[in-house]
């Protein structure tokens, strides 16, 4: 039996984050999160490979978003049940899915990762997963909804991150030692307590750096990265980073919606002069190794 609770853990670690992950948060977000759906993105290819999906598969998307799988997959045949607590969000989907030509086999539901999924009538598709996208208060119930809508397979990306905003470029610079573990930890051991037999798999694609309205939001926001202070000497190597770094920009367009949620509609921004690297933790799980029935 584990002597760690990795439940109460996640709760713990969401109540110091204090970030707003509500659904009204995400709506007023949502204009911006669309982009355009790119012919072969790394990201969306390597998690389609991961989970083995096969033809004909049906797959519900929890935390959908935009569609940033369900219209690729969509686009490869598949039927896509796409759940989103966000309205918003369903409602940029499904005009993404309208361009693309997929609407008719794009499902969105509505669906909050905190309700009594047993109280809905959802479909069992073949695969379920949720791609950086699990807003949770309840960690043990949410993997239990996850699987109570699968029927083969489940899947699941998780930053690899401790925090938002993290870049290991920059605290590589400043010799900062990153404390703790990613949330995909969480997410590994609270399967594994339960006898689950997860595998786990790393995805590293190139990310583009985020875009700010002015240099000091950028120091904010990336030094905001760091789960503890920087000494001084840090804080000194940080600031001459961020002035060689963070850089300013115009561009004629201002992004628009093939541009990433922080470009768009901006005509002059600051942005760390360089790529860094996304590092996402794949765990996956077969419905036939859940120890148990789901209830």
């Amino acid at each position: 039996m584990s002597m760690i609770n990795w439940n109460e853990l996640w709760k713990e670690m969401n109540r110091q984050a204090g970030t707003d992950n509500s659904s009204d948060f995400w709506d007023a977000f949502a204009p911006r999160f669309r982009k355009k759906v790119k012919d072969k993105d790394p990201y969306v290819e390597q998690f389609y490979e991961l989970a083995e999906i096969k033809p004909g598969d049906t797959l519900f998307d929890m935390g959908c978003g935009s569609g940033t799988l369900a219209i690729p997959y969509a686009k490869k045949g598949h039927e896509v049940y796409a759940a989103d607590f966000s309205q918003g969000m369903l409602d940029n989907l499904m005009m993404g899915a309208a361009e693309e030509g997929v609407a008719d086999r794009i499902h969105p539901i509505k669906l909050d990762w905190n309700e009594d999924w047993s109280q809905r009538e959802l479909p069992v598709c073949d695969v379920a997963f949720s791609s950086r996208s699990i807003i949770c208060d309840d960690l043990t119930q949410a993997l239990k909804n996850l699987e109570s809508v699968a029927r083969r397979r489940c899947c699941m990306a998780v930053w690899d991150s401790p925090n938002s905003g993290y870049d290991r470029y920059v605290a590589d610079a400043v010799g900062y030692e990153r404390p703790g573990c990613g949330t995909y930890v969480y997410v590994l051991n609270e399967l594994i307590d339960r006898d689950v037999f997860p595998e786990l798999l790393f995805v590293k694609s190139p990310f583009r750096s985020s875009k700010y309205e002015t240099f000091e939001q950028g120091v904010e926001k990336l030094r905001g990265g760091f789960e503890r202070p920087l000494t001084e000497e840090q804080e000194r190597i940080f600031l001459e980073y961020c002035n060689k770094h963070l850089v300013f920009h115009i561009v004629e367009d201002g992004g628009g919606v093939s541009a990433r949620k922080d470009a768009q509609g901006k005509k002059e921004f600051w942005q760390l002069d360089h790529d860094t690297m996304s590092t996402t933790a794949f765990i996956r799980w077969d419905k036939e190794n859940v120890y148990g029935k789901i209830r």
